[in-house]
């Protein structure tokens, strides 16, 4: 169990949870083909290539030097990934009764309270290549300063119509206690 779910499940309903999606990976397996392509094509071509400065003193391109070359380029995409994990697992997303908590990071947290009366908008945000792994940004625009833009959220349409029903939800529920107390504190008619 996350961390807010084991901090408001015990005090209140937690009506929806985000899921973030490892799509991201995708840039690391980007950045990984692009890197060994381009040491594969140097490790390829080196004869070619060396060729082309006619110096044959020096030869950069050695097999010694391509295979550290590939040994960085992995450690450079298996930071990528690491970087990429450490992001995923470090936010959090809740919506309660009556509010929404954003978490995020790990050495510096930081917990973000939005109450459900305070927020105006919600926006979902998807590109193409999104829609088709059926992830996008959700944009919470309150009575705040700043607007809270949260990306990568698996099922995005459905988190932010889940947010909508439950902030239309909350606003009826706070009508029909105004409602009461005008109820209450009027003056009763005596006979």
């Amino acid at each position: 169990m996350r961390t807010l779910e084991k901090k408001y499940s015990r005090t209140e309903r937690i009506v929806a949870k985000a899921k973030f999606s490892c799509w991201v990976y995708m840039w690391a397996v980007a950045l990984a083909v692009l890197l060994g392509g381009i040491i594969a094509a140097l490790w390829v071509f080196r004869a070619q290539i060396e060729g082309l400065f006619g110096n044959e003193q020096v030869k950069i391109l050695t097999d010694a030097n391509l295979r550290w070359a590939l040994l960085g380029a992995a450690g450079v995409v298996l930071l990528t990934v690491l970087g990429i994990s450490i992001s995923l697992y470090s936010r959090e997303l809740i919506v309660t009764e009556d509010k929404v908590v954003y978490r995020k990071g790990v050495a510096a947290v930081t917990n973000i309270v939005i109450p459900l009366s305070e927020i105006r908008i919600v926006e979902t945000e998807q590109n193409g290549i999104q829609r088709v792994f059926g992830v996008g940004a959700v944009t919470i625009i309150s009575d705040a300063v700043q607007p809270y833009r949260i990306k990568g959220v698996k099922g995005a349409d459905r988190l932010t119509r889940r947010l909508m029903r439950q902030l239309g939800d909350a606003r009826k529920e706070s009508e029909g206690r105004r409602m009461q107390l005008q109820l209450a504190s009027r003056p009763v008619p005596h006979k």
